[in-house]
C-alpha cells in the first residue's frame, strides 16, 4: 500500500479533479463521506465554509489530498476502502474534518492497480487546526500497519533518497490543482513495474503496455558491452531522462537500486520491443501470462506423477524427473525449459540469484536430457519474448 499526501488551498480545483467524470464511476462516485453535498461546487462551498473562519485565515494550506494505491492485482471492497480511509483520517488527525472518498477508474485501474483519493480540510468542524508534522513519514508507518491489519501485500517503492524532488513550479501546480503530475505518474508506474525485480525487457514491456513511452539510448561503440546505455520515459506528452527522475531510474540505477537484470544478450529483444506499440505490448504480456499459467499447470501435473503421492523426490532430482516425463509426452525442449521454470527450485533461484541463474539451471537439465546443446535464449521473435520476459 502506498499513501501520499499533498496540501493546498484550492478546494474547488481539488474537488473538480477528484470527481472528473473521466476518472470516476458515474453511478456513485463518492464511496464514503460525512458531507451533505455530492457535486464539486457544493463540496467546495462546504469545505470553504469550514476553512474560512477568522482564527484560521492565515493558514496557508487549508486542504489535504491523500491518495491510496494498492499493489497490482490486489483489491478491497467498498466497505474495506471506507474503513481504511477512516483509519487514515483518524490516525493523521483529520477525524474531525469534513471529507469524501472517491475511487478512480483510469489508467492505473486499467493496469490492475486499485487506487482511491481522500479530500479533507486541515481545519476541523470544531475549529481546530490539524498539526500533522512529518506527515509523509507517518504515512509510511501507517501504510505498513494497515497492510498487516488487512493482509495486503507491502508495496516496494524506491526510498526518497533515490528520487528527485519536484521543482518549485511543480509543487505550486500540485497545491493549486491537486492533480497527479507526470513525474509522479512515472515514479509510481516504474516502481510497480519493478516490484518483482524483472529483466529490463519485461520492464520495458510492462511500461509500454501501461501507456508509458520508453526510449533506450544506444552506445556509439558498444564493442562487447551492452548496446543500450541510457533510458528515458514519457507520459502525457512529458518526457524525462531516467537520471532526471532520480538515481534509481537511470539504466544503471535500475540495475543497482531495483535489481533489474540486463545483459547484452537482451539487446535483440529490446530492439524488437522498441518497435512495438502499446497494444502489441499488452498482447505479448497477455500471451506470456497465459503461457506461464499453462506451464505451471503442467509442472504441477508432472511433479504429482513423479512423486506419486510420497512427496519425494524434491529439488533437482524432481525437476529431472519432470523434464523426462514432459519429454516423453512430446513436449518440445523449449517447453521443457518453460515448465521447469515454474518449479519451486527455479523460482527460488530466480528470487535469490536472478532470472538468468534460474534460466540456465533449467537449460542445463534440458541439455542433459536431450544430450544436445542448450537452447539459445533467443530463437525467434515469439520464443524470445516468451523466455526473456
Amino acid at each position: 500500500m502506498l499513501i501520499k499526501i499533498v496540501k493546498g488551498s484550492n478546494a474547488h480545483g481539488l474537488c473538480s479533479y477528484l470527481l472528473d467524470p473521466a476518472k470516476v464511476s458515474s453511478a456513485n462516485p463518492i464511496s464514503a463521506t460525512n458531507m451533505a453535498w455530492s457535486n464539486p461546487e457544493g463540496l467546495a462551498r462546504e469545505f470553504n465554509w469550514v476553512t474560512s473562519r477568522p482564527r484560521h485565515r492565515q493558514v496557508k494550506h487549508t486542504m489535504a489530498h491523500l491518495a491510496v494505491s494498492l499493489s497490482p492485482g490486489e483489491h478491497v471492497t467498498s466497505t474495506q476502502m471506507a474503513d481504511i480511509s477512516l483509519k487514515i483520517l483518524d490516525s493523521m488527525g483529520y477525524g474531525k474534518c469534513p471529507f469524501f472518498v472517491t475511487q478512480h477508474h483510469d489508467k492505473e485501474s486499467a493496469n490492475g492497480v486499485q487506487h482511491w483519493h481522500i479530500a479533507t480540510t486541515t481545519i476541523g468542524v470544531d475549529g481546530g487546526w490539524v498539526k500533522d508534522s512529518f506527515s509523509k513519514l507517518k504515512l509510511q508507518y501507517l501504510a505498513r500497519q494497515l497492510e498487516q491489519e488487512t493482509g495486503l501485500t507491502p508495496l516496494s517503492i524506491a526510498p526518497p533518497s533515490q528520487r528527485h524532488n519536484l521543482t518549485t513550479g511543480e509543487y505550486r501546480r500540485k497545491e493549486r490543482t491537486g492533480e497527479t503530475l507526470p513525474k509522479e505518474t512515472l515514479w509510481d508506474e516504474i516502481d510497480r513495474a519493478t516490484n518483482d525485480h524483472p529483466t529490463l525487457a519485461m520492464l520495458v514491456t510492462r511500461l509500454k503496455a501501461s501507456g508509458i513511452e520508453v526510449h533506450l539510448r544506444q552506445a556509439s561503440d558498444p564493442g562487447d558491452g551492452p548496446a543500450f546505455i541510457g533510458i528515458s520515459y514519457a507520459v502525457d506528452g512529458h518526457s524525462f531522462a531516467g537520471r532526471c527522475l532520480g538515481p534509481a531510474y537511470s539504466i544503471n540505477g535500475l540495475q543497482k537500486h531495483r535489481q533489474i537484470e540486463y545483459r547484452p544478450d537482451q539487446d535483440a529483444v529490446l530492439t524488437q520491443l522498441m518497435e512495438m506499440n502499446q497494444a502489441q505490448c499488452q498482447q505479448h504480456l497477455t500471451d506470456y501470462e497465459a503461457l506461464q499459467l499453462l506451464w505451471k499447470a503442467r509442472y504441477a501435473h508432472y511433479s504429482k506423477v513423479a512423486q506419486g503421492g510420497s512427496g519425494e523426490p524434491q529439488g533437482r532430482r524432481l525437476d529431472t524427473d519432470v523434464a523426462q516425463l514432459a519429454a516423453s509426452e512430446g513436449e518440445s525442449t523449449f517447453s521443457v525449459v518453460g515448465i521447469l521454470r515454474q518449479g519451486p527450485t527455479a523460482q527460488a533461484q530466480r528470487l535469490n540469484q536472478g532470472h538468468y541463474a534460474a534460466l540456465e539451471y533449467c537449460q542445463v537439465i534440458a541439455h542433459q536430457l536431450t544430450q544436445c546443446q542448450s537452447i539459445p535464449v533467443f530463437q525467434s521473435t515469439r520464443k524470445t519474448l516468451e523466455i526473456e520476459l
